[in-house]
């Protein structure tokens, strides 16, 4: 853990205070949201004599009482009455959000930058979101929902605009992943044995990306794969089908020989929906 403690020749000491990069990583953001966040005045962490950031343990409590609003969908200029003042009534703190959710606001205005052809504004939008708030919500909350909506029309427009999303947000998960890369973070491997939507291991990525981790992406199907060839701390398997024989087979001998995989996808949501039918849990 990087904890930083103070110099032994000031005084009196201050308390060990956590990196930017280490409060990132608890939050599960990255460090450029923190320092949004800084910026809005929503979090005022200390500073040493070079100018970095320290954060103490009442400061990762604010921001994870930040976060939970951020998740909510309560826009990052309406947050400080939620912290400076007792917890608001769920009733009225429900209106408050609907009212001023951030992913409806984002997805109308991705949508109107698809429907009117404006490419180079889309990617300032979503580049800008992609600072403020954490990652895992604009893939859950506003490109997931926008994606299904554009999929389920016949509209032959409307399938050219989710190509063009498509590949803005392979654009945006590459270099979110390539900047990933300059701190030596945990690594991963996502590997699809089966896929029916191949931008989702984008999207995956791109979470994983956005919580401080180091991903390596396969983006093409491998049936039969050999993790011989990675040295990495987490496998991600991702498969949409339940694994076959030979392929359960397998994934059984690399749990059996201590390799740290786990099963993505819509197959591990039908493993544990088997399990808890048959009373497994």
């Amino acid at each position: 853990m990087d904890i930083h403690s103070c110099l032994k020749d000031r005084s009196p000491p201050l308390p060990c205070h956590y990196s930017i990069e280490t409060a990132a990583q608890y939050c599960g953001v990255l460090p450029a949201t923190l320092r949004v966040w800084q910026r809005y005045g929503l979090i005022n962490p200390e500073r040493d004599e070079k100018g970095s950031c320290w954060y103490s343990e009442s400061d990762l409590t604010r921001l994870h009482a930040i976060l939970k609003k951020v998740t909510a969908g309560v826009p990052i200029a309406l947050i400080p009455p939620y912290l400076n003042e007792p917890d608001v009534r769920p009733d009225i703190e429900g209106k408050i959000q609907r009212r001023n959710s951030s992913w409806r606001g984002l997805q109308a205005a991705i949508l109107e930058c698809l429907g009117e052809g404006k490419l180079p504004k889309l990617r300032r939008i979503l580049w800008q979101f992609g600072r403020e708030y954490p990652l895992h919500c604009l893939v859950n909350k506003v490109l997931r929902p926008i994606r299904e909506f554009l999929a389920t029309s016949n509209q032959g427009l409307l399938g050219q605009q989710k190509g063009l999303l498509d590949s803005i947000i392979i654009e945006y998960a590459t270099y979110v992943m390539r900047t990933s890369r300059s701190h030596p973070e945990t690594q991963v491997l996502l590997l699809p044995m089966q896929i029916d939507d191949p931008l989702e291991l984008w999207l995956e990525a791109l979470k994983l990306a956005g919580e401080g981790l180091n991903v390596e992406l396969i983006s093409l199907e491998v049936n039969d794969p050999d993790l011989s060839a990675f040295k990495v701390e987490h496998y991600m398997i991702w498969s949409d089908s339940t694994l076959d024989s030979r392929q359960q087979a397998k994934f059984d001998r690399w749990l059996n020989q201590g390799l740290p995989v786990m099963l993505v996808g819509k197959a591990a949501n039908l493993k544990v929906a088997y399990k808890y039918q048959n009373g497994d849990f």
